[in-house]
């Protein structure tokens, strides 16, 4: 309405020119059915008020609180509680904008609509919540601005306010819940109170509709069982009869094809695992590292690192081929360990030779892994007397070049920390 009046009517009073902004406003006005006036004020002092009233050529309306709020914040809307001098001094609720010129974007005055509180009040007496409960509308600082009739002490009201200052949310007090929203510039608080009694019996009545709910899903769960295990019982007495009287009946042909393939199944599965798994780490072997670096090899920010054992066969001759096979695993273990749910494969390479692949991990992340895997490794005390072990490992970027040369710039980085006194890792 202020934007409409601001850009399609000009205000001026003292010829009474304007009877389009009047009748405008006046239709404005018919239509809201709590509305009890309509003002349109500009800086002057001059204005227009419908209804109209004798006497109000004498009143100023620069004076009344409404205007001044909403010349100095032109944000949004205004609403306050004012006294309607034309109505004996009657209190209403006032909603006032201020009028914006959206050429220039001057402030040419204030709309204000003057509001029924009594039917305000109506409107929440008729609201439907969805529990018993009583709703109020107070200011910020605690007090009372549309009461439907509920006895409210003003100190409990100051602590309601306290309350919504300090969370900024819904609280409790008093064996009551308090839920509120901001209106009017944030300034006005619509407050909804429901007692503790009635909230609890509502979360108990919920409560009793999804036991009986879980109530109902285990049965229906437990009939499924049963069924699916007289079925199964079916099917194992028919192979059984079968098995004895050497003969297999129709009806159990399809079931012993679905086990003998699903059997079948399993054993391919089982076997291609085996393929691609070192028998003693439990690490992907070779031939699974090769297919998985071609396939790295062409993927953005990824990393491999070569890592050898430092002084391997030291440790055979002196502690034995069994120490070595321990030492092999617990290495991998611990390596396995310490990954995580990262992005980080770990292969058997060959000998006491491991790579590890790293797919979406930054470089700095891929050197810590190594760094935190070398440090376990070389504080590691293992059963035999003096038996310290340590690695080297070499970490370079995959991608730019073919894969063998990416290994090798990795083998290359491997030999330098081997060179440079070993236990060590080297990146690029």
């Amino acid at each position: 309405m202020a934007r409409i009046a601001a850009d399609q009517h000009k205000f001026d009073v003292a010829t009474e020119r304007d009877r389009s902004l009047r009748n405008w406003l006046i239709e404005r006005l018919r239509i809201m059915p709590d509305g009890i006036s309509i003002v349109h004020a500009d800086h002057h002092g001059n204005f227009i008020r419908l209804p109209y009233v004798e006497g109000a050529a004498r009143w100023d309306p620069r004076k009344e609180p409404w205007f001044t709020i909403s010349i100095e914040d032109s944000d949004e809307a205004h609403l306050s509680i004012t006294k309607d001098v034309f109505a004996n001094d009657e209190q209403v609720i006032t909603l006032s904008l201020p009028i914006i010129n959206s050429s220039d974007g001057s402030n040419s005055g204030v709309l204000a609509l003057n509001l029924d509180i009594d039917k305000s009040i109506d409107i929440l007496n008729n609201a439907f919540p969805p529990m018993k409960s009583r709703t109020f509308v107070m200011t910020r600082e605690g007090e009372m601005v549309l009461n439907p009739g509920y006895p409210i002490e003003p100190v409990k009201l100051k602590a309601l306010a306290q309350l919504a200052r300090e969370y900024r949310g819904n609280f409790s007090l008093d064996s009551h819940y308090y839920a509120y929203r901001s209106i009017a510039s944030q300034s006005w608080l619509v407050v909804h109170e429901v007692e503790e009694k009635e909230l609890n019996n509502l979360v108990w009545a919920q409560c009793i509709n999804i036991f009986w709910g879980m109530l109902f899903t285990l049965v229906v769960l437990f009939f499924c069982w049963w069924a699916t295990r007289a079925a199964l019982n079916t099917i194992f007495m028919r192979i059984a009869t079968s098995i004895r009287a050497g003969t297999v009946k129709p009806a159990a042909v399809e079931e012993l094809i679905f086990e003998e393939i699903h059997s079948s199944q399993q054993r391919q599965e089982k076997i291609a695992h085996e393929a691609l798994t070192d028998g003693l780490t439990g690490l992907k072997n070779r031939r699974a590292f090769d297919a998985d670096a071609a396939r790295f090899n062409g993927k953005p920010n990824t990393w491999l690192a070569m890592i050898d054992i430092d002084d391997f066969k030291t440790i055979n001759d002196t502690w034995g081929h069994p120490v070595g096979d321990v030492v092999l695993k617990t290495i991998a273990d611990l390596g396995l360990r310490l990954r995580g749910l990262e992005n980080i494969t770990l292969y058997r390479y060959g000998g006491e030779e491991l790579a590890v692949l790293f797919d979406g991990i930054s470089p700095e992340k891929a050197q810590s892994y190594l760094e935190k895997w070398r440090i376990t490794v070389n504080t590691r005390n293992f059963r035999e007397n003096k038996l310290k072990v340590s690695f080297s490992a070499g970490l370079s970027r995959m991608g730019g070049a073919a894969l063998p040369e990416v290994i090798a710039r990795a083998d290359k980085l491997l030999y330098q920390a081997k060179k440079s006194g070993k236990n060590k890792v080297i990146a690029s």
